[in-house]
């Protein structure tokens, strides 16, 4: 297995899974008319026992694609995905009964008050009286719902939004959170209050997934960090390894970027040797 933030040959496929996500020598291609065989995710071998994991990549690194991976949208063509010791091949509807997912797109009832919404919520979970009053209850505090959790959804500022939307993500203890892009098109006060509550959801015995753009998230809440780019995990390490502020910044800029600025950070920078120099740039979407 690789250790974070290694070098040298490309890793061999893990041969005893043992972490809360394990990818072994996973793929996805995809056909376009225009470039024909796309490969989304291209043989990624990598193992993290639990914590907060970023993910980061540029628009068609293969970032939403490995997410549908895990969540067992999308089978891989090669390779196996196993969430907390499940192959989300053999048994899909057992991974996804311990997975929590929030995306960009995910969509409330909108007439609903807040505590409408997580009793709803709370019966596809299976709780019902004082048990889901007690969920209820704990996620409120961590999240910070009781100053409006009595308000109609369609009156949420869109921080506010978010935050249940963690709530309600949460309510059935997932023990792997898939978080994508959650801060995308909040403001700067309600992006603060998301990733608060993010670092509030961590525990030990949970694996938090987040998606991000936005480099000060990753560096607030990530104990690791995967660098996607064309399909390649080119980097798997703390994101302290890359230093901090505007030099962490610039070194995953030059890792998804200009070959020459990472070869002239590789004193500093472990960067697994997957991306070559004539490698195309990264497409503008992800694959589908």
């Amino acid at each position: 297995m690789r250790e974070p933030g290694a070098t040298g040959a490309t890793p061999p496929p893990l041969d005893d899974p043992h972490g809360m996500l394990d990818l072994i020598d996973v793929g996805k291609s995809f056909y376009d008319p225009k470039r024909g065989e796309v490969k989304a995710v291209d043989r990624i071998s990598a193992s993290i026992p639990g914590g907060v994991l970023a993910l980061v990549g540029a628009n068609g690194a293969g970032k939403s694609t490995l997410l549908r991976l895990v969540s067992t949208l999308l089978i891989p063509d090669r390779g196996r995905v196993i969430v907390d010791g499940i192959d989300t091949r053999a048994s899909p509807e057992l991974v996804r009964a311990r997975l929590g997912y929030l995306s960009t797109t995910t969509r409330m009832y909108q007439r609903l008050t807040g505590i409408e919404l997580l009793r709803y919520v709370g019966g596809f979970f299976g709780l019902y009286g004082a048990e889901l009053e007690k969920r209820i209850a704990q996620q409120s505090e961590v999240f910070g719902l009781d100053a409006f959790i009595d308000q109609r959804i369609d009156g949420l500022s869109t921080g506010q939004l978010q935050r249940l939307n963690l709530a309600r993500t949460l309510l059935g203890e997932p023990r792997i959170l898939i978080l994508d892009e959650p801060t995308t098109g909040l403001d700067i006060l309600a992006a603060w209050q998301v990733v608060e509550a993010v670092r509030a959801a961590t525990r030990p015995d949970r694996l938090i997934i987040l998606a991000t753009h936005i480099m000060h998230e990753v560096e607030r809440t990530a104990d690791r960090l995967w660098v996607l780019r064309k399909g390649k995990l080119i980097f798997d390490g703390a994101p302290s390894r890359l230093g901090t502020g505007k030099d962490f910044e610039d070194a995953v800029h030059g890792m998804l970027t200009d070959e020459a600025h990472r070869v002239s950070m590789s004193e500093r920078i472990d960067v697994l040797p997957h991306a070559s120099a004539s490698a195309a740039p990264p497409s503008n979407q992800d694959a589908p």
